[in-house]
């Protein structure tokens, strides 16, 4: 709407359309609370003009076409569809009785459609993210460094508790919910709002951070310590794997591995990560007699996970 016209309108919820979260919306005109500028057939017609562009905007993110927005509508955008998360899909008809399950007048916007809407009019978007990271350090001044797989390094500030409860956590991994700035290439240019961060509470990455306390000889005399960067290779695999299967055993191993058991579809599975940063994967039918082992480069990961998902499913 141009400037000053915003509040001489409303969005009202008039129902809900069957289906999975379908509002149904009704734009109208506030006629008390407006001054005698414009007359009443001109307010309307902006009313349609406006939902007219919005229409077309949508329309230009579905289709992936270019579009031309001004300062206060690239604003708007990007405040538009932050929470729409992976695999969900925003659907608009500008027609009220128009089912959102047709394709007809129908336009449909998911994350990458939204982010390729906005990244053609801006350098960065907004997003709220949520997900895991291990903090990486913490400055004289607060601030946080993380990292994670998928969103590399970034950074914030968390004003509402002391640097030093971050600094005894280096290492640690923490579970977010982020509303960021990203740029092009989904890095994280900077963080907007906080909506949660909390050190990531596992028993798994409790007793695999005990093993630190491990030295050479902690069985009878045998068994290596278990090292760095093998604690830090099975912790990162409970963070980023789902599903998780629930461990009945989390064990250092005599070569200075860990190991990881649980129980599913009647076969008893292992994770072991090798002290050599290779990880075999084998599993015992509990009932029979059929087994299975199978090792992989530290490179692999996406195979055992995918195997661990096999596992769980139930056929």
């Amino acid at each position: 709407m141009p400037n000053g016209y915003s509040d001489w309108f409303k969005m009202s919820l008039r129902g809900v359309g069957d289906g999975s979260a379908i509002p149904q919306l009704e734009l109208s005109v506030l006629e008390e609370k407006q001054t005698p500028l414009l007359p009443i057939d001109e307010r309307f017609r902006l009313m349609e003009k406006a939902k007219i562009k919005f229409g077309k905007i949508l329309e230009a993110a579905n289709d992936d076409s270019s579009v031309v927005l001004s300062h206060t509508q690239i604003r708007n955008f990007n405040r538009f569809l932050t929470n729409l998360k992976p695999g969900e899909i925003f659907k608009y008809s500008s027609k009220s009785d128009q089912p959102l399950n047709s394709d007809l007048n129908v336009v449909s916007i998911d994350v990458e459609r939204r982010k390729r809407l906005l990244t053609k009019v801006t350098a960065t978007y907004e997003q709220r993210i949520q997900g895991k990271s291990r903090l990486k350090g913490v400055d004289e001044n607060g601030l946080l460094r993380f990292f994670n797989t998928d969103l590399r390094d970034f950074s914030l500030t968390d004003n509402s508790r002391p640097p030093s409860e971050y600094g005894s956590n280096i290492g640690g991994y923490y579970e977010f919910d982020l509303t960021v700035l990203r740029r092009h290439d989904d890095s994280i240019h900077s963080v907007i709002t906080i909506h949660d961060i909390s050190l990531l509470d596992h028993p798994a990455i409790d007793a695999i951070d005990a093993m630190a306390n491990l030295e050479s000889g902690w069985l009878d005399g045998y068994g290596h310590s278990i090292s760095q960067s093998i604690r830090d290779a099975a912790k990162r695999f409970i963070v980023i794997t789902n599903p998780l299967p629930t461990f009945y055993a989390i064990a250092p191993t005599e070569e200075g591995g860990i190991l990881l058991e649980y129980e599913s579809n009647g076969w008893d599975y292992g994770i072991e990560f090798n002290a050599d940063n290779s990880f075999t994967f084998f599993g015992i039918e509990i009932k029979g007699k059929a087994e299975f082992s199978d090792t992989y480069s530290e490179n692999q990961i996406q195979i055992l996970q995918d195997r661990i998902r096999e596992s769980l499913s139930v056929s």
